[in-house]
């Protein structure tokens, strides 16, 4: 193929492209037959058709004229036949624009070059004023044609040769045209009135010789740029001409109301029977503002009017109206002082736009809501930068239009005929631009987009009314709050607003039209802006001052956004601290600052770093932080007062968060906290106290013995335990655990343990093979006494023999110097408890636009899996552990749960224990009956706390027992009770409460038991990680079922049926279990629901009569908890 301006020269062998002549280059091609546009693309660029050329076009897909113009546009001469037979969408031979000459082929098709026949749309051969003479060499042959009118066909007698005119069987004037107006009557076409999307045309009536032949008018229109013909790019499947008809009975009743007419006798009258008739009119409405239209009007008639009547083509251009906003509105950051704007014009302007108006508003932060939000700021100071997102408004994209036609007869495959509609008008652009502001309000739920006051009802072309939507804001969601804006107003004067700082507040331009870059300066850093744009036109002469001030302007098009953060700005000044006298044992330092001048947006709290001048030489990260809120700092007299510091040197440093995270460090500032000297004078005073409290001690151990001795043996004998005594030791000797307090460094606080303060921190080389391990560093108060230092070595020493993936991991100790710490495994999400309440809908902290989902069953059941494996490992080694509750079983980043915390979150959770007179705190809500009467602790007694725990689970950790005091409930689990189910908890998951339950200790299931009736619903990397699944728990779990099996040979145990009626096996295992079976079906039949689901109630007093059992009533719901079963039926078909 050669590139345009060339021609192939040649045979196919040996061809060569050559430059054309300056008559055109010529490329020669067969003739074929067309029979669809696709078998018209094979003569795309041929100039002389050598043979026959056959049209025979049944179908259409629409734009069959273009394409056809498009692929057969260059052909000049055809020598042979040019034959069109039966295609229906053709309605002329237009797109033949460069064919010059068609010379037959005398023994071929008897000498025609012309043959035209049976086409019932063709209406026009070519526009010959226009298009010029065609040179024929043959006869023609044109037959059976309905609307081409002989007319068109009378010019060829002067362009055939040899012959010039035609005979009736050539050319016949019968069957040509017959249902064509083929000597038409000119009709005047006027433009009567005008508006943005309207005209009204009116014309004069025509008057045939019979009215009764007149069946109406039709009238043509079309948006268009250019002068056009009535056939351009029209065929008969895509008529890019609208057209409206106009029945002859509107034509009528006009006749009928129009007043008699004095201007004419009688007689003119009776033979002119369109002498008293008005002109007519017709409205065009649905069109497209400032958008020049052709139009023209023809009359339909009966066939046997063959004359009719039609206008020439008029035009005219709709008035302008307001145009469509702006589009592509982006902002380019420069500095943190300046940004560069640019945008593209409306996609409908409505006319020439002139001007546009831009509009830089600040926006201000949501101060109240920010502050009132419980957010770390100090751990994660980076979190509001990250929230707040930009916001982005373009104009609607203008639909593409359809081009249709009016062939109903079914051989033509048409595109569905389309209506005029209101694609352009005002209420669809209001439409479209309320749609995108109501998505983009739904995805950028970080604002609060301030409503205009009274807004504006608008009318629809029904005349019914119609609101905007909107998104409720609710100012608990929102971080920033936007201006308002107000549409410009022609020749209103504007001006501009900066702060105290001369930064920009509210900045006004009118830019030229043709003008879409503006540069701004003087913004203010870290602030949050919007930029709004109207596209304003300009005014009509047919336009008035309200309508053109009422539409002169888009809707706005905005982008809002925050400009850069200054470096060095977020830096506090004039820091002092001061040793504040006070008398006691240790002085307090009063830290004081004043906040950044210009910090980057506002500072929400202050984290003040101070440490020992001698830790300070370990690194920048040793020491301690305490994170203050703006609120704390400005209630506390624009300072901090540092507490319980032992003496040495100190340095202390500031440092500002902001909402662009943590700002500049200030400048180190060293005290000094000396030693406290006693003083002589009031050495006796101490004496004389000490001697006190040794006698306080002395009486009260004496008033302990004799009651003691007064108490019942079984009374006397009950133990009360607080950790396991069996484990401590007095004396905390240093060993292989040892780490150097130079390889612990401290990150952030995480909040508060029973003996001091926990940290997150890096521990190095504490782990074997990673230069770095995060962990939880545990610390002693440093004042606290030694034996509360060896008490918490003693406690973290009890960890040192454990060592599996479900059970919280010590990493080391620092016992040698001060402060004591313990380091372990760092659970991001600390305990189960705090994590589950968490999770609760209307947990504190969460944001509406994301509430915490609830876990599912199956998350349930996994965590259920973890907690029992690392139990089964506990009771592996002999270890019980006595406090078996959510708070003491901690969470990981991937949500693996992990037993821990032995005994050292006692204080954290100081209301879940309950202390009997002298006796030391007990958690009586996860206490076994046994365990509270007879202070007997086991691996049972564990289980029945397991059962508890998963209780916390379903209820999203509710309180247990809720509604009963501590009393009430040692004496209720005493007599038997258990809680019962809570609402929406699965039956899979109440069956092991259950189980856990039952009131013998022998008939509860082990936690190797437990473990492998979960083991099918635990997530797959379970057996890779579970003691459960090592060759010491399988031993086990093999020796306990062989145990069992020896006791008694009875059928395996369904202990799922006991509950739920299935014939699942849940445990597996025989023997000693069928007496726990047997326990929980006698229980069974005292509730309507489960063996001891009974209300929570207190119990009768001592010695009184217990009520008699009357028929089971209704289960009455007791604590509620919140789950999300998702898989809750296939557990219940278990």
């Amino acid at each position: 193929m050669c590139p345009s301006g060339y021609m192939e020269v040649g045979n196919k062998t040996n061809a060569t492209c050559q430059p054309c002549p300056r008559s055109g280059c010529v490329r020669e091609c067969l003739g074929g037959k067309i029979d669809s546009v696709a078998t018209a693309e094979q003569f795309r660029g041929c100039t002389h058709i050598k043979g026959k050329m056959e049209f025979t076009l049944r179908s259409s897909g629409g734009k069959t004229l273009s394409l056809l113009e498009s692929a057969l546009g260059e052909i000049r001469e055809i020598h042979g036949c040019l034959q069109v037979t039966r295609s229906y969408p053709l309605v002329s031979l237009m797109f033949l624009k460069k064919l010059r000459k068609i010379i037959a082929n005398p023994s071929e098709d008897k000498g025609e070059a012309l043959h035209i026949i049976n086409n019932e749309n063709l209406e026009l051969l070519w526009d010959w004023s226009t298009y010029g003479p065609i040179e024929i060499i043959g006869s023609c042959y044109i037959h059976s044609n309905p609307k081409l009118c002989y007319t068109q066909l009378m010019p060829l007698m002067n362009m055939s040769y040899p012959k010039t005119n035609f005979t009736e069987l050539e050319v016949s004037q019968d069957s040509n045209g017959y249902q064509a107006s083929c000597l038409p009557d000119v009709l005047k076409l006027s433009v009567s009135e005008l508006t943005q999307i309207a005209v009204v045309l009116t014309w004069d009536v025509y008057c045939p010789d019979d009215m009764r032949k007149l069946l109406g008018y039709s009238l043509y229109f079309m948006a268009t740029e250019k002068n056009v013909t009535l056939y351009d790019q029209r065929d008969a499947c895509s008529d890019i001409w609208k057209v409206l008809d106009k029945p002859i009975e509107e034509t009528r009743k006009v006749n009928r109301n129009a007043k008699p007419s004095h201007a004419r006798n009688k007689t003119e009258v009776i033979f002119n029977p369109c002498a008293d008739m008005q002109p007519l009119f017709y409205p065009i409405t649905q069109l497209r503002p400032y958008t020049r239209y052709a139009a023209y009007v023809k009359t339909y008639t009966t066939i046997q009017d063959r004359k009719g009547a039609q206008s020439s083509i008029i035009y005219f251009r709709t008035l302008p109206m307001q145009p469509s906003p702006p589009t592509a509105v982006t902002v380019e950051l420069l500095t943190p002082h300046s940004i560069f704007i640019k945008w593209s014009p409306p996609t409908m302007p409505n006319g020439t736009i002139i001007l546009y108006h831009v509009e830089v508003q600040a926006n201000s932060y949501n101060r109240p809501q920010i502050l009132a939000g419980n957010i770390n700021y100090c751990g994660n100071p980076s979190i509001l930068a990250n929230m707040i997102k930009a916001s982005l408004e373009e104009a609607p994209e203008t639909p593409e239009e359809k081009i249709t036609g009016d062939v109903k007869n079914g051989v033509c495959a048409c595109k569905e005929e389309a209506k005029p509609s209101l694609r352009f008008s005002t209420r669809a652009e209001e439409e479209r631009v309320d749609s995108i502001n109501f998505e983009n309000e739904l995805q950028n739920q970080v604002y609060r987009k301030s409503e205009r006051v009274n807004p504006k009802i608008h009318k629809s072309i029904d005349g019914t009314s119609k609101v905007k939507r909107s998104v409720d804001h609710s100012l608990t969601s929102m971080l920033v709050k936007l201006t308002e804006n107000n549409s410009p107003r022609p020749g209103l004067n504007y001006s501009n607003i900066t702060d105290d700082e001369g930064y920009v507040k509210s900045l006004y331009y009118e830019l030229d039209g043709s003008t879409r870059t503006l540069t701004v300066k003087n913004m203010r850093h870290f602030t949050w802006y919007t930029v709004n744009i109207w596209a304003c036109r300009n005014k009509d002469l047919n336009e008035t001052d309200p309508v053109y001030a009422e539409n002169w302007c888009s809707v706005r098009a905005y982008n809002t956004f925050r400009t850069l953060e200054l470096p060095n700005a977020d830096v506090v000044s004039n820091f002092q601290v001061e040793i504040m006298p006070a008398n006691k044992t240790l002085p307090e330092v009063n830290v004081t600052w004043e906040p950044p001048l210009n910090p980057n947006g506002f500072v929400v709290a202050y984290n003040v770093h101070y440490s020992r001048i001698e830790d300070s030489a370990q690194g920048p990260d040793v020491g301690l932080q305490s994170c203050i809120t703006v609120d704390d700092y400005e209630a506390n007299g624009h300072g901090y007062v540092l507490k319980t510091l032992s003496p040495g040197n100190y340095s202390v440093k500031v440092t500002p968060v902001t909402v662009s995270g943590a700002g500049n460090v200030s400048e180190e500032i060293y005290v000094f906290i000396p030693e406290r000297v006693s003083e002589s004078g009031h050495a006796w005073a101490w004496g004389v106290g000490a001697g006190g409290v040794v006698l306080a001690l002395l009486v009260g151990a004496a008033v302990w013995y004799a009651r003691r001795g007064l108490m019942s043996h079984a009374e006397a004998s009950k133990l009360f335990a607080s950790v396991n005594p069996e484990y401590v030791p007095t004396v905390y000797v240093p060993d292989e655990w040892e780490v150097t307090r130079d390889s612990i460094h401290f990150i952030r606080e995480l909040g508060q343990g029973s003996f001091g303060m926990v940290y997150e921190g890096i521990a190095k080389e504490i782990v074997k093979g990673k230069p770095e391990t995060r962990c939880a560093i545990k610390t002693v108060n440093e004042h606290a006494t030694d034996r509360e230092r060896i008490e918490f070595l003693n406690e973290a020493s009890v960890m040192k023999a454990f060592d599996t993936f479900h059970v919280v991991r010590l990493l080391g100790v620092v016992s040698r110097g001060q402060p004591t710490l313990v380091v372990m495994e760092l659970m991001e999400r600390g305990d189960l408890k705090t994590y589950l309440r968490s999770m609760r809908p209307d947990a504190e902290g969460s944001l509406p636009s994301s509430p915490p989902v609830p876990p599912t069953l199956q998350n349930i059941l996994q965590m259920a899996i973890e907690i029992a494996d690392g139990m089964a490992y506990l009771s592996a080694k002999k270890f019980v552990h006595r406090d078996l509750a959510a708070r003491n079983c901690m969470v990981a980043g991937d949500l693996t749960v992990k037993v821990g915390d032995f005994g050292m979150t006692r204080d954290i959770y100081e209301t879940d224990y309950y202390r009997k007179g002298t006796k030391g705190l007990m958690p009586v809500r996860w206490m076994s009956p046994e365990s509270l009467k007879d202070g007997v602790f086991s691996s049972s007694s564990d289980a029945w706390s397991y059962g508890v725990v998963l209780w916390e689970m379903a209820t999203l950790a509710m309180q247990p027992y809720q509604g009963l005091s501590n009393e009430q409930v040692l004496r209720y689990v005493v007599e038997g009770g258990v809680m019962e189910r809570p609402e929406q908890c699965p039956d899979r998951l109440y069956e092991l409460m259950r189980a856990c339950w039952t009131h013998r200790p022998s008939a509860r299931p082990t936690f190797l038991q437990l473990v492998a009736d979960l083991v099918p619903h635990a997530m797959p990397y379970f057996r890779h990680r579970s003691f459960f699944h090592s060759p010491q728990g399988q031993e086990l779990y093999a020796l306990q079922r062989s145990a069992l099996d020896e006791e008694q040979e009875l059928p395996e145990v369904d202990v799922g049926a006991v509950a739920t009626g299935s014939v699942s096996n849940l445990f597996g295992v025989s023997g000693r279990l069928a007496s726990w079976v047997r326990e929980l079906s006698s229980l069974r039949s005292r509730g309507s629901d489960d063996a001891a689901a009974e209300p929570l109630q207190p119990l009768p007093p001592p010695g009184t009569s217990p009520a008699p059992i009357l028929a089971p009533a209704p289960a009455i719901k007791g604590p509620n908890g919140v789950l999300r079963d998702s898989h809750s039926a296939r557990f219940r078909n278990h």
